[in-house]
């Protein structure tokens, strides 16, 4: 059974005479008329009653152009979902993301993306820096959202978005709020009680860094896993911690909590896109590394990490 033999079936359907179907078809009567033939053959019945002037469906003939012209439009469906996919139009797009960004950065970038591109779908895989960089290199992911990259891999290219340095992190009651000079500095930080993520965040990282580079203590209170458990122990004035304003939703700066800018710190903290270098990635994909690199300021090509 071909493509063009239902064609010419659908055609002689709707026209109840050969002559006019080859006509729509462009392709001679005789032509038609044996490709239809063979057609019934295949099935093992008749699909027309032939007349002299006219053909018209028999019984079977109408049951079967019902599924014909199913097939037809899913056909066309796919067609145009093929057309769309290699266009960047339509797909699913597999991200990883740290948690921080998962909840502070992706949404209202995803949401800018989904007006453009309304049938592509984003499957976002949540976890730390490193494992997501294992997961872009093995092509479990296609993209990486992650901060402070620092592995040598020569599979993944690091498209930077945009770098910010520390900042204290402090209940909106806190009295370090409150004052007219909100910077503050690390010493004074060390005699706060420090909340920190553990150490398998990247952020955890930085901060046991910072401080030791410094040869200043640092004994966390506590150490936790998870970012909005952290912040909202800091909501709650438990303690205070160290992190980057990106990390924080808008919606959660000023009424609970404040960011203070820390004295001395001039370090700057990397947050980047990561996808492989090797191999393809969808179209879909690449639409969204151009979103993104749209709506962030560039600070550096692309390179090697």
């Amino acid at each position: 059974m071909e493509f063009y033999q239902l064609t010419y079936f659908l055609a002689a359907a709707q026209t109840q005479n050969f002559r006019k179907a080859a006509e729509l078809c462009i392709v001679a009567q005789s032509a038609l008329s044996r490709q239809i033939a063979a057609l019934e053959d295949e099935l093992e019945v008749a699909l027309f009653t032939r007349t002299k002037k006219r053909v018209t469906l028999t019984t079977a003939g109408q049951e079967f152009a019902l599924y014909v012209r199913n097939a037809m439009e899913q056909l066309q469906e796919g067609q145009l979902f093929l057309a769309e996919l290699q266009a960047g139009q339509r797909g699913t797009i597999r991200i990883g993301c740290i948690e921080s960004l998962a909840t502070a950065f992706l949404p209202a970038l995803f949401a800018s993306f989904h007006q453009q591109y309304p049938q592509i779908r984003l499957k976002v895989r949540v976890n730390h820096t490193d494992e997501l960089i294992t997961s872009v290199e093995q092509g479990e992911v296609e993209l990486g959202l992650i901060l402070d990259p620092r592995l040598q891999s020569e599979l993944l290219i690091v498209k930077e978005l945009f770098r910010q340095p520390l900042h204290l992190l402090v209940s909106a009651l806190h009295p370090l709020a409150q004052r007219q000079v909100p910077a503050v500095t690390l010493e004074q930080i060390t005699t706060e009680p420090l909340l920190l993520l553990d150490e398998t965040s990247r952020m955890g990282q930085i901060t046991k860094r910072i401080f030791t580079q410094r040869g200043l203590p640092i004994h966390p209170l506590i150490e936790i896993e998870s970012v909005e458990g952290l912040k909202e122990m800091v909501r709650q004035g438990i303690g205070v911690t160290l992190t980057l304003p990106a990390l924080i939703r808008p919606s959660q700066i000023g009424k609970d909590l404040v960011l203070l800018p820390i004295t001395g710190l001039t370090e700057e903290f990397i947050f980047a896109l990561v996808y492989r270098r090797v191999g393809s990635i969808s179209r879909a994909a690449r639409e969204f590394i151009n979103t993104i690199s749209r709506q962030t300021i560039p600070t550096s090509s692309d390179t090697s990490i």
